[in-house]
């Protein structure tokens, strides 16, 4: 098996873009312990890892994945407002040409519901995107060895004497 891990590079894409085009936040895995950036932050989750697109492809097959994002901020207003720029992000140009040369591709993005939580001192705030990718892996099938290098057929085209 290959040591490249297909999920750590589509996070790392998605984080990229995002850190790149809203350099005011911070972006983690939302499920972190004990690290709690500054407001406000971005949470991202691989939800739903596999989705099969076409029936029984192997080789570099397509599927897609589902990413929740998250604004977090302690400003209601903040929070919708990074949510609203994350269910756009994804589908504007140069972020998509960008995902598209890594084999990403934004397909759907609806928002979360809103969980808005008091914190025994203070309130916070998520507003977010939810997204449907299509990914198309580098996968190979190796599991024949050997290849067939040449053929020599012996073909009689006089007929039969």
């Amino acid at each position: 098996m290959s040591e490249f891990n297909l999920y750590d590079a589509v996070s790392a894409a998605l984080v990229k873009q995002i850190t790149t085009y809203m350099p005011q936040v911070t972006v983690r895995p939302e499920s972190v312990k004990h690290f709690t950036p500054d407001y406000p932050y971005v949470t991202y989750k691989i939800y739903d890892d596999y989705d099969r697109v076409l029936f029984n492809t192997v080789n570099e097959e397509i599927f897609d994945i589902h990413v929740q994002f998250k604004a977090v901020s302690n400003d209601e207003g903040e929070a919708k407002t990074l949510g609203h720029e994350l269910r756009k992000l994804f589908f504007l140009q140069q972020p998509a040409y960008e995902l598209f040369q890594q084999h990403i591709v934004a397909k759907d993005c609806n928002t979360i519901p809103s969980t808005d939580t008091f914190l025994d001192v203070d309130w916070q705030f998520m507003s977010g995107a939810d997204y449907t990718f299509g990914v198309q892996d580098n996968f190979t099938d190796e599991t024949q060895t050997g290849i067939i290098a040449s053929v020599d057929p012996q073909i009689n085209t006089k007929g039969a004497e």
